[in-house]
């Protein structure tokens, strides 16, 4: 191939690793990475931005200083499209996703995929979790029935001695609030984790299922919802509605993104308010009330009667993420 040919590819080659270099960059410096991408992840999107840059560099020489054979000893395989239409082919498999990337807008997930992904309102980890720790509450009290009653057949007949000397009894040590309320919850024996959790968020006069704690807030008070009913809640997400709901009921959620957008689940909570249907479908709204108590499939459930409905914008990132700090000592 003569050396003018060869040039043209290497223009081609260098305006699609500027266009992908230029892609990312957009993403990162308009702070839309997060629609796509989870946060734990960004720092590889600025080492691969970095590495783009070099290579479109490196391309871009090849333009000015040519080559007449490859660097690498692969001779033929690497050779470049002999066709019009193996360029056209060839190239346009790197050239559109570029253009796309540039001319349609940025969207975060809604409704439509909550649809096709099916929400979730109470997770199978929760009732596996509590099927789990049902059976083994009760083998333990179980166990202790049974040790309680060994230990009263083997106790030894004691009889009073005149001229005892009386012990005075130790006043037993009251516990604060704090404690009481932890002991409450890891009567539940779902793990620290989880009762770290839920005392933080019982403290609260009005709960702040913020973007933090959304995830692990839920699923706690899933955990204990029985503990939870009646509190107050307060917090954002898109609403949603299935074809079975109510006019009083949609569900405020959250996309819940692990790696990328591809592995996205759905979470929310069933709201209930008398005009609910006048908030339209994938409108962000922030939602305020009390958690009542229901039964679905013979588990418990939560569901928000709403006090207050108003609407927000969306936040800048609109996902949720799990944190294993979100319940602070504080």
């Amino acid at each position: 191939m003569d050396q003018n040919k060869l040039k043209r590819h290497h223009v081609m080659r260098s305006l699609i690793l500027a266009g992908i270099t230029a892609l990312l960059a957009y993403l990162i410096l308009s702070e839309t990475l997060s629609y796509y991408l989870a946060p734990r992840l960004h720092m590889f999107s600025y080492v691969t931005l970095v590495i783009l840059s070099l290579l479109t560099m490196v391309s871009i020489r090849q333009i000015f200083v040519g080559s007449s054979v490859y660097d690498c000893d692969c001779e033929e395989q690497h050779k470049v499209p002999r066709t019009p239409m193996g360029s056209l082919l060839v190239y346009g498999l790197f050239v559109l996703p570029i253009v796309m990337g540039f001319v349609m807008p940025d969207k975060i997930l809604g409704s439509d995929v909550a649809e096709k992904r099916g929400i979730t309102l109470l997770s199978n980890d929760v009732r596996k979790l509590a099927d789990v720790t049902a059976n083994a509450n009760a083998n333990a009290t179980e166990n202790e029935k049974q040790t309680a009653e060994v230990k009263e057949d083997a106790k030894p007949s004691v009889e009073p001695q005149s001229g005892a000397t009386n012990q005075v009894a130790t006043p037993p040590v009251e516990a604060t609030d704090d404690e009481q309320l932890r002991q409450r919850f890891s009567n539940g024996g779902f793990g620290d984790f989880y009762t770290d959790i839920a005392v933080f968020l019982h403290k609260q006069p009005v709960i702040e299922l913020n973007d933090k704690v959304f995830l692990d807030g839920l699923t706690t008070m899933e955990l204990y919802a029985k503990e939870f009913a009646g509190k107050e809640l307060e917090t954002i997400g898109f609403v949603y509605r299935q074809p079975d709901f109510t006019k009083q009921q949609f569900v405020v959620a959250r996309f819940s993104v692990t790696c990328c957008t591809a592995d996205s689940s759905v979470y929310g909570v069933l709201v209930e308010k008398e005009d609910a249907n006048k908030w339209a479908k994938d409108s962000w709204v922030k939602v305020r009330g009390k958690l009542e108590l229901r039964q679905v499939d013979g588990y418990d459930m939560l569901v928000l009667k709403a006090s207050q409905v108003e609407a927000v914008s969306a936040p800048k990132d609109p996902y949720v993420y799990y944190s294993f700090e979100a319940a602070p000592d504080s």
